[in-house]
């Protein structure tokens, strides 16, 4: 299986990524308006980097309990 759908699915949802950041760290294209998509230059790094550090330390989190999440 691909680790792409257990970060969307399971570790995205239970660490309380948006929807929308786990469409963005996938690379998937989003759904709406061309013209938005065209205006809209935000490139979501810092909300990107933020949900792959989140995700990071959820192994850490499963693998050690006692140091909670």
């Amino acid at each position: 299986m691909s680790f792409r759908p257990i970060f969307a699915q399971i570790l995205a949802r239970q660490t309380g990524i948006g929807l929308d950041i786990i469409d963005r760290c996938q690379n998937h294209v989003l759904p709406g308006s061309k013209v938005r998509g065209h205006y809209m230059h935000h490139d979501y790094a810092d909300e990107k980097r933020a949900a792959w550090k989140k995700l990071g330390q959820r192994p850490s989190a499963i693998l050690s309990p006692d140091l909670g999440p």
